[in-house]
């Protein structure tokens, strides 16, 4: 039996001499050496993440466990198997222990695609499974192995930090009872003290400023239905929407925003998260999509729940089209506001106030040319 480290120079033997190669004899040389390889790699892991957790890294030790779990494995596996089989590797280091490792490494993936999107190693390919996007693109993968989902955030509970809001007093004098064209001109006429960024709460002196961004694609609008995983308020539960809205947050503004507060930003976050679209993936990704504010409203849920809404069309690229493995977006299809559907109804508050809008301004544009 040849040594690992007599391989490189059998195996050349093997390759040359008579210049046939020998398939049993390769074989017979390079299996010790990749078990000798497989060995020394699983010795430097467990030490790298060791290292990591004597750093106080757990998350990264138990990221460095699942990708490489994953990597060897080649097919997408949940939490549970995915520390079976380190535990079985001897991958698992004894500062990390616990009844319900499981579930830690859930939520560290979780975070993980939550918060690097696009540019985490893992992907989910169902519900609480999880796989590496190197592998995206593995022809050798099957196909339903490369299909990402993403879990959606409900509406109201993943706040990225601390909304935009406006004095409800300037609201009620300078907002209309229907939408309002001029976004622009309505924030800028505004006082600082009337504009600031607040935590979120249920408020009677201040009201939170909502992005809802609706997909369109020449004249017709991406509509779906609500999930049992989505706005669970009454009027808005399993309703038809045109929207995918987000709270309007600091982070939302940065230097390179053109627009007002960095509105269109968090309308195109919610639509590149809710429809799973990348940044940049292989030359496409959001960077294709075209916003512009179309229109403000003011809506009051109840008597103590209020919102600033601010509607964006986002225009979609010929490549875009959506697809329906969602877990709260269901029925997807282009839908044609004109004229408008009949069962208004059926949609949820913020929708029938855009449909109603976009009715009207097809009337004066028919009016006017």
């Amino acid at each position: 039996m040849i040594r690992p480290s007599q391989g490189s120079a059998g195996l050349h033997e093997a390759l040359s001499g008579s210049g046939k190669a020998n398939p049993a004899r390769i074989v017979a040389l390079t299996r010790p050496a990749a078990n000798w390889c497989r060995r020394k790699f699983a010795r430097a892991l467990r030490a790298c993440i060791v290292r990591s957790g004597e750093s106080g890294r757990n998350v990264s030790a138990y990221l460095a466990i699942a990708e490489n779990v994953l990597r060897i494995s080649r097919r997408p596996m949940t939490a549970r198997a995915i520390l079976r089989e380190a535990f079985r590797q001897r991958l698992v280091p004894s500062h990390l222990y616990g009844e319900t490792q499981h579930k830690t490494l859930q939520a560290r993936l979780s975070e993980d695609i939550l918060s690097r999107r696009d540019h985490s190693a893992f992907f989910r390919t169902k519900p609480g499974t999880f796989f590496l996007r190197e592998f995206l693109r593995d022809s050798s993968i099957p196909a339903e192995h490369r299909q990402p989902i993403k879990a959606h955030r409900r509406t109201r509970d993943l706040i990225r930090g601390w909304p935009l809001s406006v004095s409800a007093e300037a609201a009620r004098n300078q907002l209309p009872q229907g939408i309002s064209a001029a976004v622009r001109s309505f924030f800028e006429g505004l006082d600082a003290s009337a504009v600031q960024y607040r935590p979120y709460r249920e408020s009677t002196s201040n009201i939170p400023v909502w992005a809802l961004g609706f997909v369109r694609r020449g004249n017709q609008v991406l509509c779906y239905r609500a999930g049992n995983y989505r706005d669970k308020r009454e009027s808005f539960a399993h309703k038809r929407s045109l929207m995918f809205s987000a709270l309007v947050v600091e982070s939302d503004h940065t230097l390179f925003d053109e627009g007002v507060f960095g509105i269109e930003s968090s309308a195109l976050n919610a639509v590149s998260v809710d429809l799973d679209i990348p940044t940049s993936y292989g030359g496409y990704g959001m960077r294709d999509f075209v916003t512009k504010t179309c229109g403000i409203a003011h809506y009051q849920d109840d008597l103590v729940s209020a919102s600033i809404l601010v509607f964006v069309e986002v225009q979609s690229p010929e490549w875009f089209e959506p697809v329906t493995k969602r877990l709260s977006l269901n029925d997807l299809q282009w839908i044609n506001l004109s004229p408008p559907p009949n069962n208004i109804h059926d949609f949820d508050p913020w929708s029938q106030k855009l449909i109603a809008f976009c009715s009207r301004q097809s009337r004066l544009e028919k009016r006017y040319g």
